[in-house]
This record gives C-alpha cells, sequence and structure tokens, in this order.
C-alpha cells in the first residue's frame, strides 16, 4: 500500500491523528487541503445547476423552433393544401417540412459550432499570451475535445429542429386539403 485514506471519529482532532501516526517510523502523513474539497463540492453544484439550466434553455428552444414552424406551416396551408389535392401523401408533407427544419437548423448549427470554435480560438489565444507573460503554462481542451464537442452540438441542434418541425408538420396533414386551400395565411 502506498496510501490509506482515514475517516476520523467525531470529536477527534485532526491534528492529534496526524501527530499520532507521524510518531510511527517509516509513514508520512499527507492530508488534503479543505480549501481544495470545499472548492470541489461548490463546483460539483455549480454543474449541476449549470445543467438544469442547459435543460431549462433546451426546453425552451424546442419552443421556440416549433413556433417557428407552427408560423412556416401556417404560411403555406395553402401550398400544402394544393400539393395534398394533387396526390402528395401525408409522408411527403411531412418529409418536406423536416427537410426544411435540417436545412434552417443545420446552418444555424453550423454558424453557432463556427463561432464557438472562434471564441475558443482567441480565447486561448489571448489567456495563452496572459498567463505565459506571468509563467503559468496553460492548456486548453484537446482538438479531439472540442471536434466531437462540435459535432454533437450540431446533431442536438438538428434533432431539436426535426422534433420542433414535426408537430406542426403532423398538425398540417389532418386538416382535408380544400379547407387548407380556402384557409388564409397567418
Amino acid at each position: 500500500m502506498s496510501a490509506y485514506l482515514l475517516q476520523l471519529s467525531a470529536g477527534a482532532s485532526l491534528e492529534q491523528a496526524r501527530f499520532a501516526i507521524g510518531q510511527i517510523p517509516g509513514i508520512k502523513v499527507v492530508s488534503g487541503n479543505p480549501i481544495f474539497t470545499t472548492a470541489r463540492q461548490s463546483l460539483g453544484s455549480l454543474l449541476w445547476g449549470v445543467g438544469a439550466f442547459a435543460a431549462l434553455l433546451i426546453l425552451a428552444l424546442l419552443f421556440v423552433v416549433t413556433l417557428l414552424f407552427s408560423a412556416i406551416v401556417q404560411e403555406r396551408y395553402r401550398e400544402i393544401g394544393m400539393l395534398r389535392a394533387m396526390g402528395a401523401r401525408p409522408g411527403q408533407i411531412i418529409a418536406i417540412t423536416l427537410l426544411e427544419s435540417v436545412l434552417i437548423t443545420g446552418a444555424g448549427g453550423v454558424a453557432g459550432v463556427a463561432f464557438g470554435a472562434l471564441l475558443i480560438f482567441f480565447a486561448a489565444r489571448s489567456m495563452g499570451f496572459y498567463f505565459e507573460s506571468l509563467g503559468v503554462p496553460l492548456d486548453g481542451p484537446p482538438d479531439e475535445f472540442i471536434v466531437v464537442a462540435g459535432v454533437v452540438c450540431l446533431v442536438f441542434g438538428l434533432a431539436l429542429g426535426v422534433v420542433g418541425a414535426l408537430f406542426p408538420g403532423r398538425r398540417a396533414i389532418r386538416l382535408e386539403p380544400a379547407q387548407m386551400i380556402q384557409m388564409d395565411g397567418a
């Protein structure tokens, strides 16, 4: 064994235990810094808070994308009604709506990932120069991690767009083609 983790009983003093164990020959006492423990616990709580905020943000984004595609589909009720009257199947109408959502959210996702990569690059360079002037090395996240995170964000954005466009598309195919042709846009 190279190390032992000891838990002291209630009322035992850390200094007394350290002194008593230090008296044994061949044993070196090393104890953790309570500041690091407190910081680690605080960062764990902060991570949960950030995760909850991100989940609420994603739910809000889903709501916004659904509203956006609801307006897009409503503006095109006449066109959708004409397509349905000419023989387009409901699955084809949904496919067109989902394709448009993939194109729009994909373009937004690519722009967002590119902007995020630029921010990471400029922050790493400016902070790197600053810390280098202080003599402190600064290592950013590995390039592979940034690429994987960008791809995950892009795929997640595409999925959000597809789910957000699916509800308005399904609602549009439930209407009769003649009724849709007579409707005014939003």
